[in-house]
């Protein structure tokens, strides 16, 4: 098996058995499209899935996914021939229900975890939809684990979310024992005083002359009066001297 493969199938598996409590032995529960399937390309599904999922396994069919066989006569001999070779699991549906209709209605039992083994494409939309209900497909010749759906996905990440709100809340518990038992309080946090701060160097710059400021200044110096000095007449200056 490929190493891309092997990394694929462990993450997958890693994945329900993390959120959803999947280990092995596995439940693997098989209808009549995946066993003519393998036929088909010659896969022994009691041999190649056991190695592809790395872990023991235990092979599973319903009454119902039987009965369909039997009713389509010569057409699913082989499949038949197959799954009866199986554990069938006693459904309890008197009429028989339509195989599809009985593989989700198991698959929906979480107790159970069933990997569901089907190349029905309308059975495989509805496992989709279910939470935490593995898939598994024959393609290119090699039994494969399709990667979690958005449902499985959605729930597993509501279910973290759930657990860390959780710890928040325990965390808030802890801290009202605290105050009660030991009087302890959380520090506030002080107010940090502004200190002195110097004047900005822009605000102290000296203002600038306008234009209107220079030419009123330029009127004051032409209406300053200027005081002549006479001369005396040059026989009063005579007598003075």
């Amino acid at each position: 098996m490929k190493v891309k493969r092997q990394k694929h199938v462990r993450k997958v598996l890693t994945f329900y058995k993390t959120n959803y409590g999947y280990h092995p032995p596995y439940n693997v529960l098989v209808d009549g499209t995946f066993c003519k399937a393998a036929l088909k390309f010659q896969i022994n599904i009691s041999e190649q899935l056991p190695k592809y999922l790395d872990a023991e396994i235990k092979l599973i069919t319903t009454k119902c996914v039987m009965a369909e066989c039997e009713a389509l006569g010569s057409l699913l001999y082989g499949p038949l021939k197959i799954l009866r070779q199986y554990c069938c699991l006693s459904c309890g549906h008197d009429p028989v229900f339509p195989a599809g209709v009985c593989v989700k209605r198991q698959a929906r039992k979480k107790r159970n975890k069933y990997l569901i083994a089907t190349q029905d494409p309308q059975l495989s939309d509805k496992i989709r939809k279910l939470t935490g209900v593995p898939l598994l497909y024959i393609s290119h010749n090699a039994i494969n684990i399709e990667k979690p759906s958005d449902a499985s996905r959605h729930k597993s990440e509501e279910a973290l979310q759930d657990k860390l709100l959780a710890s928040k809340s325990e965390q808030d518990k802890i801290k009202a024992l605290k105050v009660k038992v030991l009087g302890q309080t959380e520090p506030k946090n002080k107010r940090k005083r502004k200190g002195h701060k110097e004047p900005n160097p822009l605000s102290c710059k000296k203002k600038k002359k306008t234009s209107d400021d220079r030419s009123s200044q330029q009127e004051v110096k032409r209406k300053r009066k200027r005081y002549r000095k006479r001369s005396l007449p040059k026989d009063i200056s005579d007598v003075v001297i």
